[in-house]
């Protein structure tokens, strides 16, 4: 099932926690930098909250598992042998497919998209509308 009509816009959230924190201890070591540099992206545009933070984990856990999934099937190839010596497709495929979909989800969810950064408005509150973009005089 799908939701009708144009997604809510991102606002700053009352709340919103004013440092980065720490990863959690079950985040694999090689995506602590991704987990830093994501958080920090986010507390500057006061969005993350507390209770996002398991959304952030599952985040990069997702994206992990994107990674140890297209090295499996670099290294062992979309097709392996069955027992039998039959073809079939590999296991990693259609984790690296799921995995895909939950990043999709949880990166448009986190505001971490450019159209999800777009509807919050991600432009100086000084900057008066109506006017013309960037490097144009009116």
């Amino acid at each position: 099932m799908s939701t009708r009509g144009r997604k809510a816009d991102l606002k700053a959230i009352e709340g919103g926690l004013s440092g980065v924190p720490k990863p959690p201890a079950t985040l694999p070591p090689d995506m602590v930098t991704e987990w830093t540099v994501i958080a920090t992206d986010m507390v500057a545009r006061k969005i993350l909250t507390a209770p996002a933070l398991g959304v952030l984990e599952t985040y990069i856990v997702a994206r992990w598992m994107v990674q140890e999934c297209q090295k499996s099937l670099h290294e062992h190839s979309p097709l392996v042998k069955t027992a039998h010596g039959m073809l079939k497709p590999n296991p990693a495929a259609g984790m690296l497919s799921k995995a895909m979909e939950t990043v999709a989800r949880l990166s448009a969810e986190l505001g971490l998209t450019p159209a999800a950064r777009s509807k919050q408005g991600f432009t100086p509150k000084d900057k008066p509308k109506g006017g013309a973009p960037d490097g144009l005089e009116v």
